[in-house]
């Protein structure tokens, strides 16, 4: 059979922006990131310093000879009382955990450290682990001192072979100056072992030497992560550029280490003229400091550019975060906020008709835009719906490990928008959304730390909004809001607290979490059942709690959280507006999925009565997967209008780039909704896939559901592997599940969404026939899916489709 061979090529593009030896760096009507042409640059000094320490390196018998095993004392509480077993292993350290080692939690671990009296924690990069198991453990390094332990972790391959991890010192550990000991240990859900052979822990100065003289990386300060240009001091870079009118370069400015303090200065050279522009000093290893330099004089002229480094001593390195130069708007292309609110169910938005005025300031926005009523997300909970949206990819074409990061050819949103000549940001405080996402490609900046567990998370995310644009005020941008106000734990802050639950009931409603988890030991419970809700229903009983009072605490609270969320979204509108962005500005508000699905207990299904069976259920459950979506594009888009087709998530960045012109990614499983909201030709009627998988990381097994919302019917195909006696297979996180795994349960199960949006009653028995078609056509789905996973990461080189893959995914819209 004659096979047709595909080449996934995305190239870059850009907008205003070229480089090269033809003729100078230009920024006219976009925003010009230096960092990115390097190879531009004129390089004077920036010498690597001769002695560098690189790392510290630990065998196998200075490991058994240097590294002791620790208890549970004040600074380890998620350790057992009693060290774990450490042993003299097929040349390896071996820890092992047993009974003994049960910690506070419910889990098992093993912690061996060393000293590491001196060690400055900001003056080390990351530590490398070789290291293998046959058990399901985490990889987990440490760094602390006497009062205070800093964690990272990773999960480990499992098939018994030695795997090198390499994890970055613990963020958050440089506030702790001098280190006292460093650690490498496993936790685990069952007892287990893990065996090390060796440990390296590699310094700073020994990853800026190895990258060279200059170079660039991704740097963490202040919980903000930025791609930076390094330049060992003292040392000059120099480019040519043409500037633009009303000119400027924008940079954040840090140090890797407080001594010697870097001298970072700004220089324009013309017609063999040299003038000072900018000049900044800092010492603080742990601050991003900002740098304006005021081009405006040399508007239309070309100029050298000179980013200078300067110490007085040797070794030091200067850290030049995202140097940008922008100018004047021209034109018209429209800066873009993508406003996602994290486990925000349209259910429980008076946007959408829900009986409390949980969002009176997007009712507000709904006559100056177009609001979806039924908009569905892909997958149920952030880790599988965010790559989705920001990729028009399903889940399991992008990977469908829980761990895995996008593929580096699937294309994200914030990339098109960097290519396309955008300032782009990404703030939240969900890590799913963040670096365990798409380790931050394509972004400007990076906040994705969480803040005073989630209470105020719009509010705070509004002020890094407001100071990112304040230090870089270029335009056009894209920034990509995620909060998680309204995610667990529902916990509002004045004037929201106490909206809809007086304090007292706030009181006893906490007073039964903390008992349910520590007292009756939800988890536990939760990991040996599998059912979520049976272990709700058996700890509440065991505790005397009212299931309906719980349930009922739990959803007013979490309305109150919906109000502030909202009142935040007006907050920010009257800030664009106050600065006259707005006009200029195209505005989405989104969710990665409703409620329940970013939460244990699920207090929709559970107010239900009678509640209905544990095994009925789908993704597209309304509560689950139906969440807002308004655009408001002034001047774009005619406002007041609300559309009642049904469209997904993945329709979103096909949607955005047409919205302002940038061209449609090469592969996208989604469509442009622009024709619907225009009035226009070119949008078709499509069924909305959703789909959630989860890989044994062991046996490669998947499993998950793949179903359709195909006009009143939905339908949820189980995904559920043949299991071979020989192979070991305890799925992880049934939470994550459509529904729990039952071989006496169809694997399809269908659904009338207009009579039962919640997906509690199948309707199997009555359209056998439905059963029968809805079977076949998600199965030749999930084929579809797994060929563009092909087609976006082959396993090597260039991948090869049967022309009779290749005419489903044109006949499913996927490729041209």
């Amino acid at each position: 059979m004659k096979r047709y061979a595909v080449l996934l090529a995305i190239l870059p593009y850009m907008i205003g922006c070229e480089a090269g030896a033809e003729g100078p760096l230009t920024a006219d009507g976009a925003v010009l990131h230096l960092e990115e042409h390097l190879t531009d640059a004129v390089i004077s000094g920036s010498e690597i310093p001769v002695d560098v320490v690189r790392s510290m390196d630990w065998n196998e018998d200075e490991l058994l000879e240097d590294w002791q095993a620790t208890g549970s004392e004040g600074r380890f509480r998620w350790l057992a009382e009693e060290p774990g077993l450490v042993s003299a292993g097929d040349g390896a350290l071996q820890l092992t955990a047993d009974e003994r080692h049960r910690n506070a939690r419910g889990g098992y671990s093993v912690l061996v450290t060393t000293p590491a009296a001196g060690w400055v924690a900001s003056e080390w990069s990351h530590i490398a682990v070789r290291a293998r198991t046959a058990d399901r453990v985490w990889l987990g390094v440490a760094v602390g001192t006497d009062e205070e332990a800093f964690i990272n972790g990773t999960q480990v391959i499992r098939d018994g072979q030695v795997h090198t991890y390499r994890l970055d010192v613990p963020r958050g550990s440089a506030r702790a100056g001098s280190l006292d000991w460093i650690g490498v240990g496993f936790f685990a859900d069952a007892p287990g072992s893990l065996e090390i052979l060796s440990v390296s822990a590699v310094s700073k100065r020994g990853v800026y030497s190895d990258e060279g003289r200059v170079g660039v990386l991704p740097e963490w300060r202040e919980f903000h992560r930025r791609p930076t240009l390094f330049a060992h001091a003292p040392g000059r870079l120099e480019f040519r550029v043409r500037v633009p009118i009303g000119g400027r370069l924008d940079a954040a400015v840090a140090v890797p280490f407080s001594d010697p303090p870097i001298t970072f200065r700004v220089l324009a050279s013309d017609a063999g003229q040299e003038t000072l522009v900018a000049e900044e000093t800092v010492s603080d290893p742990e601050a991003w400091v900002s740098l304006a330099a005021d081009l405006s004089r040399w508007a239309g002229r070309e100029v050298s550019l000179v980013l200078e480094t300067d110490s007085g001593a040797e070794g030091g390195i200067g850290l030049w975060g995202t140097p940008t130069i922008s100018g004047e708007r021209t034109g018209d292309t429209p800066n873009v906020i993508l406003y996602v609110i994290d486990g925000g169910g349209a259910d429980f938005m008076s946007l959408y008709g829900y009986a409390r005025r949980t969002t009176s300031n997007l009712e507000h926005l709904a006559g100056e835009g177009v609001v979806f009523e039924y908009a569905h997300s892909n997958s149920a909970w952030t880790r599988s719906s965010t790559p989705s949206f920001l990729t028009s990819l399903h889940h399991s074409a992008v990977g469908v490990g829980n761990w895995d990061s996008i593929p580096a050819t699937a294309v994200t949103m914030a990339e098109h928008f960097r290519r396309g000549g955008y300032q782009t940001a990404l703030l939240t405080t969900n890590g799913w959304a963040g670096i365990l996402s798409s380790g931050g490609r394509g972004l400007d900046v990076l906040r994705e730390d969480g803040v005073d567990e989630n209470r105020a998370s719009s509010a705070e995310l509004n002020r890094n909004f407001s100071d990112w644009r304040e230090a870089f005020p270029g335009e056009p941008y894209f920034v990509h809001f995620q909060t998680t106000d309204v995610h667990e734990p529902y916990s509002s802050v004045a004037p929201f607290a106490g909206l809809y639950v007086t304090s007292a009931r706030r009181d006893s409603f906490e007073a039964w979490l903390q008992d349910l988890w520590e007292v009756f030991d939800l988890w536990d419970v939760v990991q040996e059942t599998g059912d979520v809700s049976e272990a709700y229903h058996a700890g509440l009983d065991s505790l005397g709690v009212d299931l309906m009072t719980f349930f009922s605490t739990q959803r007013d609270l979490y309305d109150e959280t919906m109000a502030q969320q909202d009142h935040q979204i007006g907050r920010l509108v009257e800030r664009l507006k106050a600065s006259g962005e707005w006009e200029n500005t195209i505005l989405i508000v989104t969710a990665d999925h409703g409620h329940p699905a970013g939460s244990y207990s699920r207090f929709g299904r559970e107010l239900i009565d009678p509640p209905p069976a544990k095994w009925e259920g789908a993704f597209f459950d309304s509560y689950r997967t139906r969440v807002p979506l308004l655009v408001v594009a002034p001047g774009r888009l005619e406002g007041g209008r609300r559309i009642p087709e049904r469209v997904s998530l993945i329709d979103l960045l096909p949607t955005v780039l047409e919205l302002v012109g940038l061209p449609p990614p090469e592969i996208m499983q989604g469509q442009s909704l622009v024709p619907l909201m225009t009035e226009t030709e070119g949008w078709e009627p499509r069924p909305v896939i959703l789909e959630q998988y989860q890989i044994d990381p062991q046996s490669g097994l998947e499993w998950g559901h793949i179903e359709v919302i195909d006009g009143r019917w939905g339908a949820s195909l189980e995904i559920y592997p043949d299991i071979p006696d020989s192979v070991e297979f305890r799925p992880d996180g049934p939470q994550r599940a459509a529904r729990l795994h039952d071989p006496d349960v169809p694997r399809l199960l269908l659904y009338d969404v207009l009579e039962d949006p919640l997906a509690t009653r199948n309707v199997n028995d009555e359209h056998p026939d439905l059963v029968a078609k809805y079977t076949q056509f998600l199965e030749r789905q999930r084929v579809a899916h797994e060929s563009v996973r092909q087609l976006i990461a082959p396993s090597e080189g260039q991948v090869e489709l049967t022309p009779e893959q290749l005419e489903t995914l044109r006949s499913l819209g996927y490729i041209q």
